[in-house]
């Protein structure tokens, strides 16, 4: 599935990766707190409340042809992973971070993510979910369409960043 070689494949050993890994929503649901805040890779808005992290979600579980966690860090109340996957048949691969309230129950979410192309299918396919689920069938189509040209112009680019990476000619 990756863009690179690498192989190393990790079990998830907190209960929210895993539930992602799993597809579990309900179990995924189960681990955030109620004031649960996320800090999305491709807005600067954030998604606050268990209800809406929720059906974000759902959004994200649907739109993953497949995504395995292939790491994971913990350092107190502070637990990240690392996962690959597909949406729309591009290669998206990012971070989670992870920060738990006094309970355990996830409170904070931040997630990062690569390359360009594969983060553009966040808006066409999650995004476009998403507002479905919220807005309506108008809206996730109209986010839909307008965000489709956005992967792979940005895929475009990468030939040009590979030819601008190796060594001039002298």
């Amino acid at each position: 599935m990756s863009a690179t070689a690498e192989t190393r494949h990790a079990t998830p050993q907190h209960p929210f990766p895993a539930a992602l890994q799993a597809r579990d929503h309900p179990a995924l649901v189960e681990m955030l707190a109620p004031d649960v805040v996320l800090h999305s890779a491709v807005t600067n808005a954030p998604f606050e409340g268990r209800e809406t992290v929720g059906e974000l979600y759902a959004s994200v579980i649907a739109s993953f042809e497949e995504v395995e966690v292939v790491d994971e860090f913990s350092n107190g109340s502070t637990h990240a992973f690392f996962w690959r996957g597909r949406i729309d048949g591009r290669f998206v691969e990012g971070a989670d971070r992870l920060r738990l309230d006094g309970h355990g129950k996830v409170r904070d979410i931040t997630v990062v993510g690569r390359p360009l192309s594969g983060l553009a299918t966040f808006l066409s396919g999650i995004g476009a979910r998403f507002a479905h689920s919220r807005r309506g069938p108008a809206f996730g189509k109209a986010l839909r369409l307008s965000a489709r040209p956005l992967p792979p112009m940005f895929a475009a680019l990468d030939p040009v960043t590979r030819w601008l990476a190796r060594p001039p000619r002298r």
